[in-house]
């Protein structure tokens, strides 16, 4: 009993570390509006999976023919810009962001932009 006890236990706790490393190796969808003359937009979060690794970022659409920029965002860690995303791109997201704190992308587009722009892909903060 004690050993059926005990494997039990072991598998909850894989189970759980797994879920965890899991959150920031997932791709997650995402559908924004990025608004115009120099806005942003924004994915939703994801928990960092590990320390030292790029995000991803693929790109299905950006609308209307315009590119936008984008960096993994969090309350520590920013990235740096990827400039100039346009349909069907992907991207690798530098950052600094440590394992466990919560990131997402942002989006900008250009100070000249006069219009709203739509953007939907996928991305992964790993």
């Amino acid at each position: 009993m004690k050993r059926k006890l005990v494997l039990f236990g072991l598998s909850v706790s894989l189970l759980a570390f797994g879920g965890a490393v899991q959150a920031g190796a997932s791709w997650s969808e995402y559908n924004t509006t990025v608004p115009k003359f120099n806005g942003s937009g924004y994915t939703g979060y994801q928990t960092k999976a590990s320390s030292g690794t790029y995000g991803e970022l693929n790109s299905d659409v950006v609308g209307g023919s315009y590119t936008v920029d984008a960096r993994m965002q969090a309350t520590s860690g920013t990235g740096s810009w990827v400039r100039s995303i346009t349909d069907n791109d992907y991207r690798n997201l530098p950052n600094s962001v440590p394992k466990g704190l919560s990131a997402r992308v942002e989006f900008s587009n250009d100070l000249t932009t006069p219009v709203d722009v739509q953007v939907s892909g996928r991305w992964r903060s790993n």
